[in-house]
Formats: structure tokens, sequence, C-alpha cells
């Protein structure tokens, strides 16, 4: 069985590893490397400088693409900077990620009826000064559930709102599950409802859009108007004043944000490579650094100019494997039955071979811990804590391969397919960073053995 980094189409099957800090215990007592622990937060309690500039470093190795709006962007950057500054979220959550009633808009649930009502509270506007309105609600959800919509927010869960795949399909004209009830508030039906309610899922979107702003913009051309890249209106504490594409950002206070103008009036956003962010940060140039590599953790920990905030990512990285093809008129996964990945027992078994507890702590330092389930640890009550995943156990690999007929019936230290021909699998990975390439040669080695 030969292993080598080609470019492929995948079809995703999973094994994962988190994103972040923590330490935890697998159910058969394989316990994860141990892992670093940050603070949260730090506090200022300076007084605000007038007319001082907050500097912001953003760590990327390639141009900003500039999408800013929540129901529109693919580039988890500009989603950053959307969360960190621009920001139109109605519904606010808490450190258990769970909707609160902080925010622009409170949301109650009548799970009996499967109904979630969203009422904006009094005096809420946008950066423009206009009144942020139910109309502004129902209008996501019209984008998102639209078939001309170029963006990546419509999921299966979106279709759990009564009337949303006929909208969808051009069947209907009108999301018949949402129904505007006066200018502030909104009811949402719902075919099906589960907990996922609590904390802005199952359909539910925690952001709204100003239709006052967008409306005359076709929505399939929403994703290159300048009115959500340059021009925007938002509901956050900041607002753009200014734009290099690709390369910086300048953003002013909103003066309408809901909690108050920012106390720093102006924030400059800076796209900084890899190679020179450890330099910078040593200078004190930046105020603020986001995204920086978890692998440049060690050229920087010993700084005593900065203080290293952190916690567990909302994501997971994953190995896929490539089982069938997109159907992309159809909007559907075609699964191949005859795929060469298709055998459950020769994808187990890439997956008890690899140990990720040593690649964790050869490629990471720590800040990364090895996953047992799609659910990042840091959704704390909702993590399923007593999965074992798939624990490194060469030796159970190396049995499964048996069980499933992949042997080296030639002596030539491979293994072939069931058939006796030879086998090769033919791995893709992500560019960029210093170990991006290394890493790949951690899997086909640990393969290879």
């Amino acid at each position: 069985m030969k292993i080598k980094s080609v470019v492929s189409v995948l079809i995703m099957m999973m094994v994962l590893m988190s994103c972040g800090p923590g330490e935890k215990k697998s159910a058969d007592g394989n316990k994860n490397s141990e892992s670093i622990k940050f603070e949260t937060e730090t506090q200022n309690k300076d007084n605000a400088v007038p007319g001082a500039v907050l500097n912001v470093a953003m760590v990327k190795d390639s141009p900003l693409v500039g999408i800013f709006n929540q129901a529109m962007y693919k580039d988890g950057y500009d989603g950053d900077i959307i969360d960190w500054f621009l920001g139109s979220y109605i519904l606010d959550i808490d450190e258990n990620f769970e909707v609160t009633d902080t925010g622009i808009a409170t949301l109650s649930v009548d799970p009996e009826n499967k109904k979630a009502t969203i009422k904006i509270k009094d005096g809420m506007k946008w950066s423009d000064g206009q009144p942020i309105v139910a109309d502004d609600i129902i209008y996501t959800y019209e984008v998102i559930g639209n078939k001309e919509y170029t963006g990546v927010r419509y999921s299966d869960e979106s279709a759990k709102i009564v009337g949303m795949e006929d909208y969808k399909a051009g069947k209907a004209s009108t999301i018949s599950g949402i129904k505007k009830i006066d200018d502030k508030t909104v009811e949402i039906s719902f075919k099906e409802m589960g907990q996922g309610i609590y904390t802005g899922g199952n359909g539910l979107e925690r952001y709204a859009m100003p239709k006052h702003y967008l409306k005359d913009v076709p929505i399939k051309e929403l994703e290159k108007s300048e009115k959500i890249r340059s021009k925007v209106v938002v509901a956050g504490p900041y607002t753009i004043s200014s734009i290099v594409p690709g390369e910086s950002i300048e953003l002013k206070g909103n003066p309408y944000y809901f909690k108050g103008k920012p106390k720093t009036d102006k924030v400059t956003i800076q796209v900084v490579n890899s190679q020179t962010i450890t330099a910078a940060m040593k200078s004190g140039k930046y105020d603020i650094v986001l995204d920086i590599p978890t692998e440049l953790y060690k050229t920087y920990k010993d700084l005593d100019n900065i203080d290293t905030l952190g916690r567990q990512e909302l994501y997971y990285s994953y190995l896929g494997f490539k089982m069938g093809k997109y159907d992309k008129s159809k909007g559907e996964n075609i699964v191949n039955p005859n795929a060469k990945m298709a055998d459950l027992k020769l994808r187990q078994a890439l997956a008890y071979g690899l140990d990720i507890n040593q690649m964790v702590k050869a490629f990471y330092d720590g800040l990364r811990e090895k996953a047992t389930s799609s659910v990042p640890p840091v959704f704390g009550k909702y993590y399923p804590k007593d999965l074992a995943g798939f624990p490194y156990d060469p030796e159970k690999a190396k049995k499964l391969l048996d069980e499933a007929g992949y042997k080296d019936v030639n002596g030539d230290g491979y293994r072939e397919d069931k058939n006796g021909k030879p086998f090769e699998i033919k791995i893709a990975a992500m560019s960029g960073g210093d170990i991006a390439e290394p890493l790949v040669q951690f899997y086909i080695q640990q393969w290879k053995e």
C-alpha cells in the first residue's frame, strides 16, 4: 500500500483533531498529550487615550479575501474581522455558547409547538442610523435560502424551517414558516427542533442583514458588491472607513452601537505574514495579534511584552476519505459503494495507524489535542466526553487490513489490494506554513510502518 501527496476531490469521512488547549482522557485509558492552558481575557484599567489608534495584526500568508457579511463570507479570516469588530449579531451568546438576552434582540423558544420568536429591543440601529427591524431578520433567511445564493450558510439545518425547502427550490416566493408579527418581532416555525436551538443552531441565524441597504443588489451579485466589502452597514462596534484590498483595513467607531460608541475610535488591521510577525511582536509594533499559527508559539512564548490569550477553537481538523462525488446540479453527495476508500476496515486501519498525540507534541507544542467527536470540547456540556475515538493502535490497524484482504502477497513490503494488485492511496493536504509538508510526511511514514 503506497501513499503519496497529490490533489484530489474529497467527500469526507472524518478522523479528527481538535484545535486548542485542553486535556482529557479517552475511555480506553490512552491519555492525550498534555496541553497548555491560557487566560481568556486581559484588562487595561488605564483611561482611554483620546485619538489613539488600536493597531491590529492579522497573521496571514495570502491576501485577505475581504467579504464582511456573516451570510456571505467563506474565509475564516474575514469571519474573525466580523466577529471581533464589525458584527451584525442580534442574538448574543454566553461562555457556554447559549443564547442570552443581552444582545440586540431576545429569543424565546416554544419547544412544544416547535416555534422560536426573535424580538428586537427598542432603539436598536444600524451603523447608518437606520432602525433594525423585523424585515432585516426575514431578509437574512430569504437571502440564505434563495436558489441564487452563492454563500455557504445554507445547510440541512436551514431546511428544518417550515417552508424553507420549497423556497429554496423556487416553489414559493416566501418562506411560509417565517412570520412577521410586528416591526420588531419575528416568529419562526420548525419541522423539527433540538437542543441546538438554544445555541443558535437548528436553522436559526444569530445575525441580521440590513434590507434597506442591500435589497437592490441581486442576491447572485451580493458576494461581489462593495456593500459587503468596503462600504458596509453593520450593527457591531466598528465600521469600515477605508480599505486597501487584501492588505489592510481602517475602522472607525459605530456611533449607533447598542453598547455605546467604542472608547478607541480608530482601528487599523494589517495583514502580516507568518515569517515576520514574531519580530513585529518583539518590537511592540501591534497592540493585538490575531490568528497567529500554532507552530509559531515557541518563537514568542517567552516574550515579556505580551499577554497570550487562548481557548479551544470552535472547529477541528480532519482527515477525509473520497467516497464518491458531489452532484452540483442536485446539491447532494453521491456515494460510490465501489470507491477505493469505501471499505470501512481500511478507513479504520488508517485512523488507528496515526499517533495523533505524537503529532501534537512534535508539530503543535501542545496547542492541539486529539478529538474524539465532531463536537469540539469547548462546547462543554454538549461535548460527548466518553467517546474513545481512534486511539493509536498499530497492531489493530494491521489486523484490520488483514481482515479486509489487504496483504503483502509479493513480499515487496507494501500491501496489495483485495485482488492482489498494487494498491495506492493518494493524499491531498492544505498548503501553508512551515509544517504543512512535514505533517503529510508524518502521516505517510506512520502508515508505511
